[in-house]
């Protein structure tokens, strides 16, 4: 049963690479992995525990190497458990505390930020300050 989660798990994901046509180099970049194509292969990369992605090297790298978002650390110690946007990067990352530890940084995609109440990355227009510029007033005199 437990071969059959992780085949449902990866198979989408595994359907939907593709590097035909695409240059050499990292895709999909977060903090805590990366997609690489070389010679039209895709290969998925997960930093080890202890590191994070360095955009500037482009690989793994301790996290005191490497600039905010992904090689800051916050403290989660009297936070519940559930994801946060990243006020020190505008929003447009947000991280992870469970049972009072950090759990790392998550990269929105380019043009989002991140939505704590849908705990999801979402247009501006569509998110509360501070991190968006969804207002209901400005809402309703729109329709």
């Amino acid at each position: 049963m437990q071969q059959l989660v992780v085949i449902l798990l990866v198979l989408p994901a595994a359907l939907c690479l593709n590097c035909t046509g695409k240059a050499d180099g990292n895709y999909d970049i977060g903090c805590r992995s990366y997609s690489t194509c070389t010679a039209g292969s895709y290969q998925i990369v997960s930093c080890p525990d202890t590191q994070v992605y360095n955009s500037k090297i482009g690989k793994c790298d301790r996290p005191e190497n490497v600039a905010p978002p992904c090689g800051a650390q916050k403290d989660c110690s009297s936070k519940k458990d559930g994801h946060y946007a990243d006020m020190s990067n505008n929003c447009i990352s947000y991280f992870t505390c469970a049972a009072g530890a950090f759990f790392g940084h998550n990269l929105c995609p380019a043009g989002t930020v991140f939505d704590e109440d849908m705990q999801t990355c979402n247009w501006a227009n569509a998110v509360k300050p501070p991190c968006g510029t969804y207002s209901p007033t400005t809402a309703k005199s729109s329709q």
